[in-house]
């Protein structure tokens, strides 16, 4: 996160029925019994994580920057003791100016004493200035690295815990909590200076009466224990209400994209989205005023019991210098101490109370961390039989379930596709034909059945070495905002795009001549939000996208729906070019267009998630089934539109 700010808290107002825009999601009154329930108990609760979550940060820390660590932590207990050195030094300066004798010899034995006080004080300072920049470099560090682990993870991750919603929690948790371990950093090391100086304010007061020194706590206890019920309250409400916070996300992001920016204006829809984000924003708007109410009153008597401690303890002060148990200078040392001690202490608790907030931030970090390696994709397994890719692609009584569905995606589905065969996948939306393809190409492993690459279960395979071996077109395929040569070239990243390469899948998509139009070619920005970019036409974009499948050069091409935005002369002109470059590899093709299907060496009907009819063009229309229909259905159509035109 580049802004940082404290994470919205949903409202208080109940509803029983479903949310409009979001269905069953969210319950606002979710958690509330959760919320009342903080006792004395939640102090020790944190005292008991805090050392977990000082762990969590200096680990990173040490990793991010070993040296800068070393030498943060080695400044501030300098500081302690030099802390501690001028609180005796200055006690011993009150002693010189509070003796018998003429005030000029009183000033100069006084003077080594004030020495060591400045050197005392200039000490402090300069291992604070020294403590601050390295902490500067340290912090930016710890967060970067923090970030790339996140994102490392999670590009490694099951593509199908994608269609899970708490795993979106998760990774919303675990992002915040990346942007806010610099802060918990900053936090540990004021922690570590508050320490240093009120180990040194309270060794002074030991020295000087051990009756002062149990008062030194007790005197910001109340405030502690205010900031600790707070900081549970926060935490808990941002944890019920991850999901709403995601919801109000979600509609900022729908008014203010440009993908959507076109509907929203053409159907008038941006009062609408407005409405329902005045809605999720009311109530945390409500939340908020609920959390502010609560932290007044705590704050309120916790500011009472300080103040009553403070003036018992400047009573006894009195008491021990009137009796003669303490004298004068001394007393002058032991305010400065109390008022150096629980300004510290009053750091501490500060400190403690958001290193142990946004800590927990940091645990959720780490939490997804580890989760997200659990889910990863295994890049370890049997190796394929053959590096020019399969000889048989073969699923026995393919079973799969999208999560939370009510019917499975696909039930029962059997099929071969040997190597360099053209494999047509048709159907109705929602027959089961793309969940097919990511399933026979590793992309998501079956509930039952097998899907075998060479009699190799994918479950077994290597899927670094599968994934390595397919090349895919998919419905929603990704319109990079970075260059044309980019966006094509990360199709195979890993490899250099020279020229020959870049201009042999331009030919192949029939893309070479928009990319001679543009102005800068290859090296054209397609991001119109960016200075100097560019936008394409819908078919535009289709084709850099087959380039980029094409440039990537696999042994099994999937295209899934590769002609959607083409012109009909331009998707015949495609569809010609795939039994072209086919030259030996696998093609899986999904379409709902059947007459560019015709020529496919094999065709497999699904409907509701089992496959229905295989074969031929000639041989499913002679059967006239399912697929005869649609031919025929479609075929008078294009006849219509041809008279019409």
């Amino acid at each position: 996160m580049s802004a940082k700010s404290d994470p919205p808290a949903p409202g208080a107002a109940q509803e029983a029925s479903p949310d409009p825009l979001f269905g069953s999601g969210i319950r606002y009154n979710m958690g509330w019994a959760r919320h009342e329930q903080e006792t004395a108990a939640g102090f020790l609760q944190i005292m008991r994580k805090l050392p977990e979550l000082i762990g969590i940060c200096l680990k990173l820390s040490w990793r991010a920057d070993p040296r800068a660590l070393v030498i943060v932590v080695g400044c501030q207990l300098i500081v302690g003791g030099a802390t501690a050195f001028g609180l005796l030094a200055t006690n011993q300066v009150l002693q010189q100016l509070l003796a018998a004798g003429p005030t000029p010899e009183r000033v100069r034995n006084a003077l080594p004493a004030l020495l060591l006080v400045a050197a005392a004080g200039i000490s402090v300072a300069l291992m604070t200035a020294w403590s601050n920049a390295v902490s500067g470099r340290l912090k930016p560090k710890v967060e970067r690295l923090a970030y790339s682990e996140l994102l490392d993870r999670s590009a490694k991750v099951e593509l199908l815990h994608f269609q899970r919603a708490d795993f979106h929690d998760l990774m919303e948790a675990a992002q915040f909590g990346a942007g806010w371990i610099d802060v918990v950093i900053e936090q540990l090391i004021k922690t570590l200076t508050a320490m240093m100086s009120i180990a040194a304010a309270a060794g002074v007061l030991g020295v000087l009466h051990p009756l002062l020194l149990p008062l030194l706590p007790l005197i910001v206890l109340p405030q502690g224990w205010a900031m600790v019920r707070s900081t549970r309250r926060h935490n808990i409400s941002r944890l019920t209400w991850l999901t709403h916070m995601r919801q109000q996300s979600s509609l900022t992001s729908l008014l203010t994209s440009k993908a959507p920016a076109e509907e929203i204006r053409a159907h008038a829809a941006g009062a609408f989205l407005l409405g329902h984000y005045d809605r999720l924003a009311s109530h945390s708007a409500a939340e908020q005023a609920r959390l502010a109410r609560a932290d007044a009153v705590a704050g309120l008597l916790a500011r009472a019991l300080s103040g009553l401690t403070t003036a018992a303890t400047y009573v006894l002060l009195g008491w021990l210098l009137a009796t003669g148990h303490m004298e004068l200078a001394a007393a002058g040392t032991a305010v400065l101490a109390i008022r150096t001690g629980t300004g510290q202490l009053n750091n501490l608790i500060n400190s403690i109370n958001y290193m142990f907030e946004y800590g927990l931030y940091t645990a959720d970090w780490r939490d997804a961390c580890r989760q997200a390696e659990q889910m990863a994709i295994p890049l370890s397994g049997t190796g394929l039989s053959h590096s020019d890719g399969p000889e048989v692609i073969e699923a026995r009584d393919l079973r799969f379930a999208y999560p939370n569905a009510d019917k499975p995606a696909l039930n029962g589905v059997d099929l071969t596709i040997r190597r360099g065969e053209v494999v047509a996948l048709v159907g109705h939306n929602g027959s089961g034909k793309t969940t097919l393809a990511k399933l026979l190409t590793g992309l998501y492993l079956p509930d039952s059945g097998t899907v075998a690459w060479d009699g190799t279960d994918t479950a077994d395979i290597d899927r670094a070495q599968l994934f390595s071996q397919v090349a895919l077109l998919s419905q929603g395929f990704e319109r990079w905002p970075f260059t044309l040569r980019a966006n094509v070239a990360v199709g195979r990243h890993e490899t250099e795009p020279t020229s020959e390469a870049l201009a042999r899948a331009a030919a192949a998509s029939g893309a070479g001549e928009l990319i001679t139009s543009l102005k800068d070619g290859w090296n054209t920005l397609l991001a119109p939000e960016y200075q100097g970019g560019v936008d394409l036409s819908g078919g535009q974009w289709q084709r850099i996208a087959l380039t980029r499948a094409y440039f990537r050069d696999a042994p099994v091409l999937v295209l899934d729906e590769p002609t959607a935005a083409l012109d009909p002369r331009a998707e015949a002109e495609t569809f010609a070019g795939v039994r072209a470059i086919a030259g030996g590899r696998t093609v899986l093709l999904i379409t709902h267009r059947l007459n560019s299907v015709q020529h496919a060496d094999r065709i497999f009907v699904l409907q509701d998630g089992a496959v229905t009819e295989s074969g031929t063009h000639s041989e499913l229309l002679t059967l006239g089934g399912e697929y005869a229909e649609l031919w025929t259905l479609q075929a008078s159509q294009y006849s219509a539109d041809a008279a019409v035109s």
